[in-house]
């Protein structure tokens, strides 16, 4: 029995040795695979990191681009708003001009016919006008030009004026437009 004491005690040590083995193997196993849930963790956060700060920049662009859009729009209109109320002062000189007694408009329109070497020149005044002129003064002649004022050309052909309310007012929005805009606006 001693022989089979023998073996069972060989047996028990191999069995314990390996049990120490797979111990050891499954301690060292766990670090190991402790180890690597580490550092694929690290590279988790890392990269989960770099995504948040990426999505972070990116919010931040959109929420710069949306604000400037804003910021231009809101340009737009305040620029398309100021058009239309500096536009709106020359359509009322426009219509406090039409607006005007006879007695004002024909001195509007000697005005307008008051030029250096007037014996050259024919004036032409619209039909709705013609009767605030001097009918009998053979170069005021009565044309369809459907706007107060007066369009003057020379009898040679060569010079034309044209002196009509709308063309005088397209010269001054071009010229004064900007001092409209300064007195309405600062």
């Amino acid at each position: 029995m001693k022989d089979n004491s023998g073996i069972g005690e060989i047996i028990r040590r191999i069995d314990n040795e390996a049990k120490a083995k797979v111990g050891e193997i499954e301690k060292s196993s766990e670090q190991k695979a402790n180890l690597i849930m580490q550092h694929f963790e690290r590279l988790a956060e890392e990269n989960a990191e770099k995504i948040r700060k990426r999505g972070n920049d990116e919010i931040s662009l959109i929420k710069r681009q949306i604000i400037s859009n804003a910021e231009i729009d809101a340009k737009d209109k305040t620029d398309k708003e100021k058009f239309v109320w500096v536009e709106n002062v020359f359509e009322e000189a426009r219509q406090t001009i039409l607006n005007l007694n006879d007695n004002d408009k024909k001195n509007i329109l000697k005005r307008m016919c008051d030029i250096p070497n007037k014996e050259n020149f024919v004036f032409y005044v619209d039909k709705k006008y013609i009767n605030l002129l001097d009918k009998n003064n053979a170069d005021v002649k009565e044309l369809d030009i459907n706007d107060f004022g007066v369009i003057i050309k020379s009898k040679d052909d060569r010079v034309t004026i044209d002196n009509t309310l709308t063309n005088r007012l397209n010269i001054l929005k071009m010229n004064r437009r900007y001092d409209v805009a300064k007195i309405l606006f600062g």
